[in-house]
């Protein structure tokens, strides 16, 4: 629903995060374990010592797990209000009739990538896959541009600050090199690395080559897709019936920037996207240009119609 986004994040957002991930990526078994404590005990959430009991996690690593579950869209925490699950969550993660409460369908990871990317104004989320459009970068030059991005936004911080929010970045998304001495704990992975979306290669001089995947896709299907569209409909123009293909393409908070998906590829999930949707979207192919049409009434009725929250 409308409520568990937040619209500014399909521009330019001041309000951008640099931190408040602690030093830990999201890991596996995280978010389930935590929406089933949101949901049977609310009133522990806030408290460090209780979720890390309920969680079998360490101190240093709650505020982290609350982290994760704010940004992915999964925990509505506004501060007169008890902790709960948002929609989202619930159509999610729930035991009972959740689409796949323990997150082992790789559409489950699409979905949460993009919510990551796209609505929880994250700086380096956005600057890698909204700002970079090149298809190999260097750590380094991903920290100049960050450190870039912070000064633009008038914003106070330091290199330590910025070196963790890059490096948390890449532990979300590129399988890591488990190194010598690390505990099991500490070399298990982030779910998003399944995607394949960036990787990793030393270049020389103590720094590494960050490589940005493109779509096609093999493991994004039309059905992912459709909900990830009318969620961006519902950000960018909830009132609108068209959506050009261009502005699906390029345009800040895009799915297909988000995807990282080219023209040609955007298109044919586009093609495939509408035989799935049962009518809800139909492609428009003119000389002046590509759009999609929204055949229901609205995007919240699409919704409905596709049984997605």
């Amino acid at each position: 629903m409308l409520e568990d986004f937040a619209p500014a994040s399909v521009e330019r957002a001041s309000g951008e995060r640099f931190s408040g991930h602690e030093s830990f990526a999201c890991r596996y078994g995280w978010l389930p374990k935590f929406y089933d404590l949101l949901v049977r005990r609310p009133d522990l959430i806030r408290h460090d010592e209780e979720v890390m009991v309920a969680l079998g996690i360490g101190r240093n690593m709650v505020k982290s797990v609350r982290f994760w579950a704010q940004a992915f869209g999964l925990m509505d925490d506004s501060p007169r209000m008890p902790p709960a699950p948002t929609v989202f969550a619930q159509w999610l993660l729930d035991p009972q009739r959740g689409e796949d409460p323990y997150l082992e369908d790789v559409g489950s990871l699409w979905l949460l990538h993009w919510r990551l990317a796209a609505t929880a104004n994250l700086a380096a989320w956005e600057v890698a896959f909204f700002e970079i459009p090149e298809r190999e970068i260097l750590r380094r030059f991903l920290l100049q541009r960050v450190e870039r991005h912070a000064v633009e936004l008038e914003k106070k911080l330091s290199a330590t600050t910025i070196r963790q929010h890059v490096d948390i970045f890449l532990s979300c998304y590129a399988t890591p090199l488990v190194t010598q001495g690390q505990t099991v704990e500490e070399s298990l992975g982030c779910p998003l690395q399944e995607l394949g979306l960036v990787r990793l290669s030393p270049a020389g001089d103590r720094d590494e080559l960050i490589e940005f995947a493109r779509g096609p896709w093999r493991h994004l299907s039309p059905i992912t897709f459709l909900r990830i569209l009318l969620d961006y409909w519902q950000l960018r123009a909830p009132h609108d019936k068209t959506i050009a293909v261009r502005a699906l393409l390029t345009d800040f908070g895009s799915p297909g920037l988000t995807l990282r998906l080219d023209e040609g590829s955007l298109w044919q999930l586009l093609q495939a996207t509408e035989k799935v949707s049962g009518g809800i979207v139909q492609l428009t192919d003119s000389i002046e240009r590509r759009a999609v049409v929204l055949q229901a009434a609205d995007v919240q009725r699409a919704k409905a119609a596709i049984k997605y929250a």
